[in-house]
């Protein structure tokens, strides 16, 4: 994971979705999912990157997925706010569900994370005080980061950046589909700073 920089909610955010909203919360029934409608945005102000496994969720799959950082099944206040609503792909928010105890993106530093280049797995970063390296574990296991699925994944990007290692265009395409992957090999002194 990534820190990942909060984005301003959309111009129609409060009429197409908060305001929806409003109605289910006022009841005691189920909450629509009217969180839908800000999909697209949400996708774009985030550049599809999910905020979990940081690779590129590519549009007209139906993977990317609006997930609620704090569960709208207990903190139902929070279920139509932009504010607690992270990009994520299927997988990433079917793993975390209603768990609270994954790091929130908006709250990660760039260094907490960090790769093991010879496996390509997630690991904590170096020098963490031990309750955020702790946490960072944690998170690390939640989500299943070292799966057989997201090391392939890594390994394709990986593959594809060195296809490009003559010029920046690698580092580039890194950038935007892997950015977690690119500032671990730039962190590591194994690709350019500059692009």
């Amino acid at each position: 994971m990534i820190h990942v920089e909060p984005q301003p909610e959309p111009p129609d955010f409060d009429v197409r979705v908060r305001q929806k909203g409003q109605e289910d919360l006022l009841g005691t029934g189920e909450l629509r999912p009217h969180w839908r409608h800000c999909l697209p945005a949400l996708w774009q102000v985030y550049r599809g990157i999910c905020a979990y496994s940081c690779h590129h969720i590519p549009r007209g799959t139906g993977s990317y997925s609006v997930d609620h950082l704090l569960p709208k099944s207990k903190w139902r206040a929070l279920a139509y706010e932009w504010s607690n609503y992270r990009l994520a792909c299927g997988r990433m928010n079917a793993r975390k569900n209603d768990s609270e105890d994954v790091l929130d993106p908006f709250d990660v530093q760039d260094g907490w994370f960090a790769l093991e280049l010879s496996t390509l797995q997630v690991i904590p970063g170096p020098g963490l005080a031990a309750p955020i390296q702790q946490r960072v574990q944690d998170t690390i296991d939640r989500l299943a980061l070292n799966d057989d699925e997201f090391i392939a994944q890594r390994v394709e990007y990986f593959e594809s950046y060195k296809s490009y290692c003559d010029d920046m265009r690698g580092i580039a395409f890194l950038k935007k589909h892997a950015p977690f992957l690119a500032m671990e090999l730039i962190r590591q002194g194994l690709a350019p700073k500059d692009s």
